[in-house]
């Protein structure tokens, strides 16, 4: 959830300090450092968004399933089948984990050994539309009960990620971008950390994504159970037997979504940490720590979400 989004306005400078200067292409630790983050923090975002991927899938089951209980009764009502988010607050979302996932993977291309390529169309307009959201209603939906300051707060860090993403052309300026992100950073991982959410207990208190999740996978079980009450005289002994072992399956397909999620949070928590340590004074051992476990996570999302889909 592969594309880079590469960025240039060096790529000449560089290519002739190379060819007549003679310029030395060793890479210092922070450049070492910076690319492997990108790579890594790239693969954890591109998995946070399947996310809202798995929520929307339970949800239109959910509706799915009460459709076929109630239809004798009810018929069929379009209007019950709809999404948890609609389509233009899923695409803030997935607006802002696209810029995340630039600028990740412009760390990486900028760090790392491969050569610049041009700032594309497709780069520069992501850029717009973060300045858009910067400036419109859609984002304050996400954080509805932010006061004045905390809004102005997640403006400014929109609108500094899609200046950042055109920004980033050279390995000198890495510093300099790298401390202009962290606070960006900060705010934006934990803007997507509460979206998630947490799920209920007891059937309330939670909210977010997991809320959504864990009660749409709820009603396909109370559905599910419903159905098999309905029609216990109905079915052949094969069956009613076949439709009772959905359920402990429901059950186990709801513990491991939840898990996804939660699962989710941890890495997003974890890549703050981890780009917070790309500057860090002391790196014996604390960078390489950090970009262990954000690795680990990003192969746990990853597994979690492919073993979602083959469910």
């Amino acid at each position: 959830m592969n594309r880079t989004y590469p960025f240039c306005a060096a790529t000449c400078a560089l290519a002739s300090c190379v060819t007549l200067a003679g310029c030395s292409l060793a890479l210092s630790p922070l450049s070492k450092r910076s690319a492997a983050f990108g790579n890594a923090a790239s693969g954890v975002i591109r998995d946070s968004s399947k996310a809202y991927d798995a929520v929307e899938r339970v949800t239109y089951n959910a509706g799915v399933s009460s459709l076929v209980l109630d239809f004798d009764k009810a018929g069929f009502d379009r209007k019950k089948i709809k999404p948890f988010l609609t389509a233009r607050d899923l695409r803030v979302r997935q607006n802002i984990l696209r810029g995340l996932r630039q600028y990740a993977d412009t760390l990486a291309e900028v760090a790392g050994e491969k050569s610049f390529a041009p700032l594309d169309k497709q780069a520069t307009e992501l850029s717009e539309a973060l300045v858009g959201l910067a400036k419109n209603g859609d984002l304050q939906k996400l954080v509805p009960e932010a006061n004045a300051d905390e809004a102005k707060g997640l403006a400014t860090a929109i609108d500094t990620l899609a200046k950042v993403l055109i920004e980033i052309k050279r390995r000198r300026e890495l510093p300099g971008i790298i401390a202009k992100m962290q606070p960006v950073i900060d705010e934006l991982c934990n803007l997507l950390d509460q979206d998630l959410g947490d799920k209920p207990a007891d059937g309330k208190g939670g909210h977010g994504l997991r809320d959504q999740l864990w009660n749409s996978y709820d009603n396909v079980i109370d559905n599910q159970t419903d159905f098999i009450a309905k029609n216990k005289d109905l079915l052949s002994p094969a069956d009613k037997a076949a439709e009772i072992t959905k359920l402990p399956r429901l059950v186990a397909q709801q513990q491991a979504a939840d898990a996804a999620l939660a699962n989710t949070q941890a890495a997003l928590r974890d890549l703050v940490k981890t780009h917070r340590a790309l500057l860090a004074s002391d790196q014996s051992g604390t960078f390489n720590d950090r970009l262990n476990e954000l690795v680990e996570d990003g192969e746990q999302i990853e597994e979690f979400y492919n073993g979602l889909d083959t469910k």
